[in-house]
């Protein structure tokens, strides 16, 4: 714990002006909650920046402590799905893609799953987790080690018994929600074969740098300055020590460009012979993107206003609208999805998702337990890494929170359960938030 008031002080010594009690309560860690290796928070009002907060470290150098900045960017985990949404929905915009096709025709290949075979999958279901795609053991494919296909091929040595395809009765396409990685990778192919661009230079080139940010899907594009790890208190071996040192988990030192090469050089000669829509589940699309807490509340302000953003239209309304509503619900007996999202069913998460968008979760706040505040938050979740991760708005009011907590001291799952399927440590900052 000395530890951890040590960084704190300097941090709020050198921030004296972004300091906040409740916050720096929570970095420092509460009978609730573990320490946190760093914490970035963003908020608007009416769809409008009104607070950015810094608090903990970004680096831990041999040259002392590099503190967390406002402009700092970190893996932000799964909130990368929601912003590749935006990418797919402006291809749907120039009819360059249709949300209800057959999404074999776009990949270039047949994608059917061998228990439904006369059932299509589609867009709509990929981006809404209704595909019955699975992740299996893995969910990506490093480079140079194969393509996507290779996934759903039985003779493939990623086949892996099947396991990326939902066998069971009545998880039929389109029908039944179950939360998988696996999408996204195809999803990113397709982007890819579509526009004839890298996935992480469309993403740059239509989406990030339109919004006014320089967030990226390929870490060796920032600057070093600019990159903070995710942290957590547990070495290799996996046991949590929340007395002993924080180890870096991802972006501490040089960063992995993609899966399968950290070196930029070695990246750069690869990437000269990638073959287009071969595999774009390398360059991490459900969760590898990199930026601030600010640039997420980038994406939800664009979001709120309905699709533009600083006088720039970036979608059109009836795309966003097409985001927001609705494309799946839990039943009542809960028999058509996995509410637990990746976690495993029966355990505290369940209820975590109950409704989802088109890569947008839809939190009813009532049934979190919140009794005041918004009924609805739309926006997503993020974890990895160490990093915890929300961006969420109000689509009532305006009002939003995009957090990133960059790494735990202890197992956030350890913490005593708390009113929502949350963890206690996302419960508690959204409790402060909602408490202005």
């Amino acid at each position: 714990m000395a530890k951890n008031i040590c960084c704190l002080a300097l941090l709020l010594l050198a921030t004296p002006l972004l300091a906040d009690t409740r916050l720096s309560e929570l970095l420092a860690g509460t009978d609730d909650t573990p320490a946190l290796s760093g914490l970035q928070v963003s908020t608007m009002e009416r769809g409008v920046l009104n607070q950015s907060l810094a608090f903990g470290f970004a680096q831990l150098t041999d040259a002392g402590t590099v503190p967390l900045r406002i402009d700092h960017k970190l893996r932000v985990a799964s909130i990368s799905k929601l912003v590749v949404a935006i990418g797919v929905m402006q291809l749907v915009e120039g009819s360059a893609l249709d949300l209800d096709h057959d999404v074999s025709d776009y990949l270039g290949w047949e994608l059917r799953n061998p228990a439904y075979r006369d059932e299509a999958i589609t867009l709509r279901q990929l981006l809404s987790h209704t595909s019955s795609v699975r992740d299996g053991p893995r969910y990506f494919i490093a480079a140079g080690e194969g393509e996507l296909r290779d996934f759903f091929d039985p003779v493939s040595r990623f086949w892996d018994a099947g396991s990326h395809f939902a066998s069971e009765p009545d998880q039929t396409p389109g029908e039944y929600f179950s939360y998988s990685n696996l999408n996204f990778g195809l999803l990113a192919t397709v982007i890819e074969r579509v526009s004839g661009q890298r996935f992480d230079q469309y993403m740059a080139n239509q989406v990030l740098e339109p919004l006014g940010i320089s967030a990226r899907f390929d870490p060796c594009t920032i600057p070093p300055a600019q990159l903070a790890a995710g942290f957590r208190k547990r070495p290799s071996d996996g046991v949590w020590m929340p007395e002993g040192p924080w180890v870096a988990q991802v972006d501490g030192g040089q960063p992995t460009c993609f899966y399968g090469m950290r070196d930029p050089e070695q990246a750069q000669r690869f990437l000269s012979d990638y073959e287009i829509a071969s595999n774009a589940s390398l360059f991490s699309p459900q969760g590898g993107l990199r930026a601030s807490a600010d640039e997420l509340l980038q994406v939800l302000r664009m979001l709120a206003a309905g699709g533009s953003l600083n006088g720039r239209r970036i979608l059109g309304q009836d795309a966003v609208a097409a985001m927001l509503e609705p494309q799946w619900t839990l039943n009542a007996q809960g028999s058509n999805g996995v509410s637990a999202g990746e976690a495993e069913p029966g355990g505290p998460t369940d209820g975590l998702m109950t409704s989802y968008g088109l890569s947008v979760h839809r939190i009813d706040m009532g049934d979190y337990g919140f009794d005041s505040g918004p009924r609805l938050l739309l926006g997503h979740l993020g974890e990895a890494y160490g990093v915890l991760s929300h961006a969420l708005f109000d689509p009532v009011t305006g009002d939003g929170i995009a957090t990133i907590i960059t790494g735990t001291a202890d197992d956030p799952a350890a913490s005593p359960l708390g009113h929502s399927p949350l963890y206690r440590i996302e419960e508690e900052i959204l409790r402060w938030w909602l408490s202005r």
